[in-house]
């Protein structure tokens, strides 16, 4: 069975990395979610390429402007606006692997609700450890989350730190 994939900051450097991961692997993974910021265009190509049931724009207008390009290419995939729109489908039910790759602290409220809805939560941003901390973590063990922490700086210290017994 494939798993469901939402990528948030997809069309940035890590997210259009892991479009390209996926592509490769179309019978394990599927692109459920995919989300940007600003980048209409590639966000257009992004859903002609890999056909997700969601596009979220954290703008209102772009999100106006991707719902029309997609309707004239015939797309079915559904486009939403707005950070709660973002952090709705990172926890929605039927995902199972977030790629966390919203730069800047944008993306915390998303990496939260994904955590504390148990996802297998690929960490790209350094920023929902700095400045969630304590509570981010608490969010990924009350959710029962698993934390793959993707960016080379994070992912040594992660790699160096002992198991956690709790």
């Amino acid at each position: 069975m494939r798993q469901a994939v939402a990528i948030l900051g997809s069309t940035g450097s890590v997210g259009a990395n892991t479009l390209d991961v996926l592509a490769r692997h179309p019978d394990r993974f599927e692109v459920f979610a995919l989300t940007a910021s600003t980048r209409v265009d590639v966000m257009l190509a992004q859903c002609v390429s890999f056909r997700p049931q969601f596009a979220v724009m954290a703008d209102a207008e772009r999100a106006a402007e991707l719902a029309r390009c997609c309707r004239e290419q015939g797309l079915p995939t559904q486009v939403l606006a707005g950070a709660q729109a973002i952090a709705d489908v990172a926890a929605d039910e039927r995902v199972q692997i977030v790629m966390a790759a919203i730069v800047g602290a944008a993306g915390l409220e998303a990496c939260m609700r994904a955590a504390l809805a148990g996802k297998r939560l690929l960490l790209a941003n350094k920023e929902a450890l700095v400045v969630g901390g304590p509570v981010f973590m608490q969010a990924v063990r009350k959710g029962g989350a698993r934390l793959l922490p993707i960016d080379s700086e994070h992912s040594a210290i992660f790699q160096s730190l002992p198991p956690d017994p709790a």
